[in-house]
């Protein structure tokens, strides 16, 4: 283990708690345990999970301070005994661990993945949230013998990369924006069908194309009553899986399963459920491969915003109103 020079404490983002609103602490810093690792974070991207996570209505800790974040590039600075997965110091590593809004972030060894390649740490950062939630979705649609795929939200940054990763398995993506603009950058990405929910015969479109291109399952980030518009518009025997509520309103929480006539269902979907596939198989390093390896092309995330770890208030109130422009990263040391 090394712990020279290490701080004794250092800047986490905490979520709100009680009458306190979310910000940045100081938290002590604890050196790794037993098949720990201690990576000094280089940087976190900000993620839908994340706002969740920092409003107080989901803790990923059970006791304060209530740590933000699961995804982050770094360095390893200290690790524990009894590693299950060899890690030393130096390494630069991809984490996907609770508390990754910080300056430090002690993770358990598989939880630690070294970055290969020609990755930059900034390209390194986002690779776990999105790729494993998209290589889920796309595996939940080839396996049940899927000709296409409804995407909502097709301009985030997770709706582009299904849109590459379902054309990589030859499914065709049926792809849902609000405005016009974005269009021609989706088809040119690779996208089958563009339509802006917006239009007036937008419901009539979509229950068109669905029923041409056999599309009986859709991952859907927009919840409420668009929800229910496409349960009600997909052909019967259809599965609508719920991974967010960017619609601002969630009437579909992703524990929910809930059956309709014809043979739907609307439920969740979240991504840990396909790690714990490969977890229970001892697959893992076989699972960090599979979404790392194709982080510079299919699970490509584009940049757009490098925020410094003191303005991470107004990185987040920029990522409400820009989600779609590209990551927003949080650099931390």
């Amino acid at each position: 283990m090394e712990s020279d020079s290490l701080p004794q404490a250092y800047k986490a983002f905490v979520s709100k708690e009680g009458d306190l609103p979310r910000r940045l602490t100081e938290v002590p810093l604890r050196l790794p345990g037993d098949d720990q690792v201690l990576v000094k974070v280089s940087f976190a991207p900000l993620n839908q999970t994340d706002l969740v996570t920092s409003e107080g209505k989901h803790k990923i800790s059970i006791r304060p301070p209530y740590l933000v974040g699961l995804e982050a590039s770094g360095i390893v600075v200290a690790v524990g005994p009894n590693l299950k997965v060899s890690h030393k110091v130096g390494d630069k590593v991809h984490v996907h661990s609770k508390g990754s809004h910080a300056q430090y972030v002690l993770a358990y060894s598989q939880d630690v993945s070294e970055i290969k390649g020609d990755l930059s740490m900034e390209e390194a950062a986002s690779h776990i949230i999105n790729p494993a939630t998209v290589a889920y979705m796309v595996s939940l649609a080839a396996r049940g013998g899927h000709k296409a795929v409804v995407n909502t939200a097709a301009s985030s940054q997770l709706g582009k990369m299904l849109i590459r990763a379902l054309k990589e398995k030859g499914i065709k993506s049926i792809n849902t924006v609000r405005s016009n603009k974005y269009i021609e950058e989706l088809k040119q990405g690779g996208a089958d069908y563009v339509l802006n929910s917006e239009s007036a015969d937008f419901e009539a479109q979509l229950k068109d194309i669905a029923a041409k291109e056999e599309a009986t399952i859709a991952f859907d980030a927009i919840n409420g009553d668009f929800t229910d518009k496409l349960v009600k518009i997909l052909p019967a025997n259809s599965t609508v899986h719920v991974y967010g509520s960017l619609g601002g309103v969630v009437k579909y929480r992703l524990i929910d399963e809930i059956k309709f006539d014809d043979n739907k269902l609307v439920t969740g979907l979240i991504y840990p459920t396909y790690i714990g596939e490969f977890k229970q198989r001892g697959e893992l390093s076989k699972f960090y491969e599979e979404i790392h390896t194709p982080l510079k092309t299919m699970y490509k995330s584009e940049v757009h915003k490098i925020y410094p770890v003191d303005d991470i208030l107004e990185a987040i109130a920029y990522y409400e109103k820009n989600s779609s422009k590209g990551k927003i990263l949080i650099k931390y040391n």
